[in-house]
């Protein structure tokens, strides 16, 4: 229609636990633009996985550079990262905590590689818990209907599809102003609606090599991108998102 506003390709990608070969073989296959395309990233970019340095290095650096394309949400491991750094608590170490230190090794080098893990921490902490734009809500892991969207407590990062089943439909239509809420957190085989939420996490790095796999979410055409651990991608539509 003329003079109709075109839409802004966006996606959202989450849960990629050092996956850094499947998540930039999936911005690759996409043709992801930075200076046009939207991209969020759903947390969990660290841990488990062999090359969480690189992961983060690459998004931190697009942000930095694309600042209205690219935003990034905080997740529960990044929590882990500060709670460790701050000595809150030492539960880092027990989920992925190693593998992450490691690959800032690799990186930087043994000397370097501390320092470097405490500037990331630190950088967690000035991240959002929560990101919207027109056409959805994107988060980590759940939401507090009870709280605004800018004052959300960060034990949402917590939540898990229970919690989430047992909230008020039509409490969260409204809270939500009609919008999916797009979230990972909770490892799945498919990209698949469970009411108002959209549950986006494949199990990279997670589950077996077999069945993880690393979802791009495509949220303006309702469809997303599977990239297997082998490196095969596939599109599928979101089925049940109306």
């Amino acid at each position: 229609m003329k003079g109709e506003i075109p839409k802004v390709r966006t996606f959202y990608v989450t849960d990629i636990h050092g996956n850094f070969n499947a998540f930039t073989s999936l911005l690759e296959h996409v043709n992801f633009e930075p200076a046009k395309d939207r991209l969020i990233i759903g947390g969990d970019m660290i841990n488990r996985g062999l090359k969480s340095a690189d992961v983060l290095h690459w998004i931190k650096e697009r942000s930095r550079s694309y600042p209205d394309n690219i935003h990034i949400i905080v997740g529960n491991h990044e929590e882990m990262m500060i709670w460790f750094m701050k000595e809150i608590s030492p539960m880092w170490m027990e989920f992925g905590g190693e593998e992450t230190i490691k690959s800032f090794k690799d990186k930087y080098g043994s000397e370097k590689a501390w320092d470097i893990a405490e500037e990331y921490a630190a950088w967690f902490e000035t991240l959002p818990l929560l990101y919207e734009d027109e056409y959805g809500i994107y988060v980590h892991a759940g939401i507090d209907i009870h709280q605004g969207k800018d004052r959300q407590p960060r034990n949402i990062l917590w939540m898990n599809n229970r919690e989430l089943s047992i909230i008020d439909n039509l409490e969260l239509t409204d809270w939500s102003n009609h919008k999916y809420i797009f979230r990972g957190h909770n490892p799945q085989s498919n990209v698949q609606p469970a009411g108002r939420f959209i549950n986006c996490d494949l199990g990279s790095s997670v589950f077996a090599d077999n069945s993880a796999a690393l979802a791009l979410v495509e949220v303006t055409e309702r469809r997303y991108y599977k990239c297997t651990m082998d490196g095969d991608i596939t599109l599928h539509e979101i089925v049940g998102m109306r």
